[in-house]
C-alpha cells in the first residue's frame, strides 16, 4: 500500500502501542521492573505471558502466579505509577504516521485509537505528542472490561462511528488483535513493529494488507 487513498473506508481504528507509539519496549520492561521490585526474578517467557493482557487483568495475574501479596488495585496502581512517568515523559510516534492521518483526514476518513492501555495513560502519551487532536476519541479495552481477544472494544468504536465492521479498517501490530479484528469483520492492515519481527509471516497471513511503515 502506497499511501492512504488506497484505503476505500471512511472509518479507521487505530492500535496505539507498536502501532502509531513506539512503546512496547517499555512494557515488556514494565513487567520485569515490577516483579524486581518485589525481590523477583522475572521469568524469560513473562512477556509472552501477559502479552494479551489489560492492567486489570496482568494485575490479578501478578497476584495468582507470583503470590504478589496486594490487592489487584494495588498492583494495578504500582503498574500505573511505573508507566505514567513514562508516558508523561513520552514515546516518540512511528515514522510518517502523523502526516498518514492527516492524509486519511484530508479524504474524509474519521478516526479514532482502540487501545489496551489504559485511558488515562493513552490520552497522556497522545496528547504530549500533540496528537490527541487526530483522532474523534479513544477507547481502552478497559472500558467494555474485555481485552482484545475480543471484538468488545473494537465494536464499540464503531458503534461510535455508527459504522459497521465492513465499512472500517482496523490497524494492528499484534497477531492475537489482528485475528479479533479479521474474524469480527473488519478490514486489518497489519503494521510492524519491532516487538513483533518473528510474526512477519504470520501477520501476512492473517491480515487483509500488512505494511512496514506509515510514510507515504
Amino acid at each position: 500500500m502506497k499511501n492512504s487513498t488506497s484505503i476505500p473506508y471512511k472509518f479507521a481504528i487505530f492500535d496505539m502501542d507498536g502501532t502509531i507509539i513506539d512503546s512496547m519496549p517499555a512494557w515488556k520492561n514494565l513487567w520485569n521492573e515490577y516483579l524486581i521490585s518485589k525481590g523477583i526474578q522475572p521469568p524469560e517467557d513473562l512477556a509472552e505471558s501477559i502479552l494479551n493482557m489489560t492492567l486489570t487483568e496482568s494485575s490479578q495475574y501478578f497476584i495468582d502466579k507470583f503470590g504478589i501479596e496486594c490487592t489487584k488495585e494495588e498492583v494495578k496502581s504500582d503498574f500505573y505509577k511505573i508507566m505514567e512517568k513514562k508516558y508523561y515523559r513520552g514515546f516518540s510516534p512511528k515514522p510518517g504516521v502523523v502526516e498518514y492521518i492527516n492524509d486519511l483526514h484530508s479524504h474524509n476518513v474519521s478516526t479514532c485509537v482502540v487501545t489496551a492501555t489504559a485511558e488515562k495513560l493513552a490520552n497522556a502519551c497522545l496528547k504530549q505528542n500533540k496528537m490527541i487532536e487526530l483522532f474523534d476519541f479513544v477507547i481502552s479495552c478497559e472500558k467494555v472490561g474485555k481485552n482484545k481477544q475480543f471484538p468488545d472494544a473494537y465494536n464499540l468504536a464503531s458503534s461510535y462511528f455508527g459504522s459497521k465492521p465492513s465499512e472500517t479498517v482496523i490497524f494492528e501490530d499484534a497477531p492475537y488483535a489482528a485475528t479479533t479484528a479479521i474474524n469480527a469483520g473488519y478490514y486489518t492492515i497489519g503494521v510492524f513493529d519491532e516487538y513483533y519481527k518473528d510474526y512477519i509471516e504470520t501477520m501476512k497471513s492473517i491480515c487483509n494488507e500488512y505494511i512496514y511503515t506509515f510514510e507515504i
